[in-house]
C-alpha cells in the first residue's frame, strides 16, 4: 500500500472537514507564486486553523518523512513557497486575525495571514503606525513579510520588518511550540532565536503568531515626483540627499523603461512621461511646518543637481496617484514582456550611481535590456532583465552572462545578493557562489538543529534534501 494512502487520511483526521485539498483543479492556485516562469504543483494542500493543527501536520511530516512547504498569500518572487519536487503545501490563509492592538504598549499581535495593509489601517484608526510597506502591501501577509524580512519604500527612514517584530509563536518541525520574545523592546537573554526565524523563509519553523511594535502615527505627509534627464543623474541626487543628512520617509527611483511600463499598464497619462528617470520622495512628520521645510530642502537640492522639475503632492489623492505608478511597476514589467529575470540586489547607498551605470553596460553587452527601479534610499535596486526578441539559446546565454556580472559588480561595491525577496529556490545556486564555505556550513548546521528530519521547505535557500528514507506522496 503506498504511503500516500496512509498520510492523506491522517492529515484529514488531524485537520477535520475542509482541512485537506487534493483535487487537481483546487491544487492549481498553490502551484505558483509571483516568480516569473516557475510553477510546481503540490501533492496536497493543508489548511490548519491554529498552532495545534500546524503542529499535528509537522509531527506527521517528521514521522513519515514527507516535505512541508509553508505558504502565505503567494506574493513571493523567488519560489520560496512552491512545492518543488512535490510535497504538502501548508497554507496559513485561515490564520488571518488581528488578535490585539495594544495601544498602551504600542504593540499589535496578529496571525500570519493578516494582510499588511489591513494592519496598517487598523493601527492608524487608533493613532498608531506600522511602517513596513512592501509594494504588495494590500496583498502580502505579515507572515510572508517575516519569512523574507520584507522591506519597502519606507525602509530608508523606518527600517524593515525585522526592526518591528518583537515576538512570535513558532511551531518547530517536531511539533513543539515555542514562544519567542513578546511585547518587549529589549532582549539580552541568550541567543536571539527570533532573529534567526525572521528571514528564514519557512525553513526553520512555521510562524503562527507575530507581535510587532507600532509607532505614533505621523499626521502630516507630502510626496514629490522629481524628473531627471537620466538615471545616472537621479542616482547622483539620491547620494547627495543622503550625504546632506536629509531623511525622507521614502526615496524611490524608476528608470525610463519602468516609467513607460507603468504608464502603459495604467493606461493613463503620467507627469513627465519622457523623463530619463523619476525620483519619488515622501516626507512625513508630526507638524505641517516640519514636513514643508523638509520637502522644500529636498526639492531645491534636486533642482540644483539637474532635476527638470519638482511636482509636490500634498493631498492624499495626489500622493496616491504618484505612488500608484511605483507600486504597479513590477507587475507591469512582468506582463509586458515575454520573459523577465529578476534580482533585488543591495549596495551601499553611495554606490548606487556606480551600480546603475554598470547595469546599462552589462545589459547592452548581453543584448538583454535592463529595467531598474527600487528603494534608492536604502540601496535596494530591483534589476529586471528583459528577454525582448532573443530566441531560447540567446536568452539562456544572456542570463548566463548578466546574472554573474551583476552579482560580481554588487559584491565589488560592497553589496549583497538580496535585500527583501530572499533566496528561495531561484537564487540558491547564486548564494552558494557568493558565500564563503564556512558561512554556508553554519547555516546548514542551524537548519539541522531546528529541522533534524529535513522536512521543512527543503531545497530553499541552499540545496538541502530529504533523508534517503523520505517518501513521495
Amino acid at each position: 500500500m503506498p504511503l500516500s494512502s496512509v498520510i492523506r487520511p491522517l492529515l484529514e483526521q488531524a485537520l477535520g472537514p475542509g482541512g485537506v485539498i487534493a483535487a487537481a483543479d483546487a491544487l492549481e492556485p498553490y502551484a505558483r507564486d509571483e516568480t516569473p516562469g516557475l510553477a510546481a504543483s503540490p501533492d496536497l494542500v493543508v489548511l490548519p486553523r491554529n498552532a495545534a493543527e500546524v503542529a499535528a501536520v509537522l509531527r506527521l511530516a517528521t514521522e513519515h518523512r514527507f516535505p512541508v512547504i509553508p505558504r502565505g498569500t503567494g506574493t513571493g518572487l523567488v519560489g520560496g513557497a512552491l512545492a518543488i519536487g512535490g510535497g504538502v503545501v501548508l497554507s496559513l490563509e485561515r490564520l488571518n486575525r488581528i488578535l490585539e492592538i495594544d495601544a498602551d504598549n504600542m504593540m499589535a499581535v496578529v496571525e500570519p495571514a493578516v494582510i499588511t495593509g489591513h494592519l496598517q489601517r487598523e493601527a492608524a484608526a487608533v493613532g498608531l503606525f506600522y511602517p513596513p510597506d512592501p509594494a504588495s502591501v494590500d496583498s502580502c501577509s505579515i507572515g510572508g513579510n517575516v519569512a523574507t524580512g520584507a522591506g519597502g519604500p519606507r525602509a530608508v527612514k523606518y527600517g524593515v520588518t525585522r526592526d518591528y517584530v518583537t515576538g512570535c509563536e513558532l511551531v518547530l518541525p517536531t511539533g513543539e511550540i515555542l514562544e519567542l520574545g513578546g511585547k518587549i523592546v529589549k532582549y539580552a537573554t541568550g541567543y536571539h532565536l527570533l532573529d534567526l526565524v525572521i528571514g528564514s523563509e519557512g525553513t526553520l519553523g512555521v510562524v503562527t503568531k507575530v507581535t510587532v511594535k507600532l509607532l505614533a502615527f505621523p499626521g502630516h505627509r507630502a510626496a514629490l515626483l522629481v524628473p531627471f534627464p537620466s538615471l545616472e543623474a537621479a542616482a547622483g541626487a539620491v547620494a547627495e540627499v543622503i550625504r546632506r543628512r536629509l531623511l525622507p520617509a521614502a526615496l524611490e527611483f524608476m528608470d525610463a523603461g519602468a516609467i513607460d511600463a507603468s504608464r502603459r499598464f495604467l493606461e493613463a497619462e503620467m507627469p513627465f512621461p519622457n523623463a530619463g528617470a523619476h525620483l519619488i520622495v515622501e516626507v512625513d512628520g508630526h507638524t505641517a511646518e516640519a514636513v514643508q521645510a523638509e520637502y522644500e530642502a529636498i526639492g531645491e537640492l534636486c533642482l540644483a543637481l539637474g532635476a527638470d522639475d519638482v511636482l509636490v503632492a500634498d493631498t492624499r489623492a495626489a500622493q496616491e496617484a504618484i505612488w500608484k505608478a511605483r507600486r504597479v511597476v513590477g507587475e507591469a514589467v512582468k506582463l509586458q514582456n515575454r520573459d523577465v529575470a529578476k534580482q533585488d540586489v543591495v549596495v551601499p547607498r553611495m554606490a548606487i550611481p556606480a551600480l546603475v551605470a554598470r547595469l546599462g553596460e552589462i545589459g547592452a553587452r548581453a543584448g538583454a535590456p535592463i529595467i531598474c527601479f527600487g528603494h534608492a534610499g536604502d540601496g535596494n535596486v530591483h534589476v529586471n532583465i528583459l528577454r525582448a526578441g532573443l530566441d531560447d539559446d540567446a536568452w539562456a546565454s544572456a542570463i548566463a552572462l548578466v546574472f554573474p556580472a551583476v552579482i560580481d559588480e554588487v559584491y565589488r561595491l560592497g553589496g549583497v545578493l538580496s535585500g527583501e525577496h530572499g533566496i528561495g529556490w531561484l537564487k540558491r545556486e547564486q548564494l552558494a557562489r557568493v558565500l564563503p564555505p564556512k558561512h554556508l556550513e553554519l547555516m546548514r548546521a542551524i537548519k539541522r538543529a531546528f529541522d533534524p528530519a529535513g522536512i521543512l521547505n527543503p531545497g530553499k535557500i541552499f540545496d538541502s534534501h530529504l533523508p534517503e528514507n523520505s517518501v513521495s506522496l
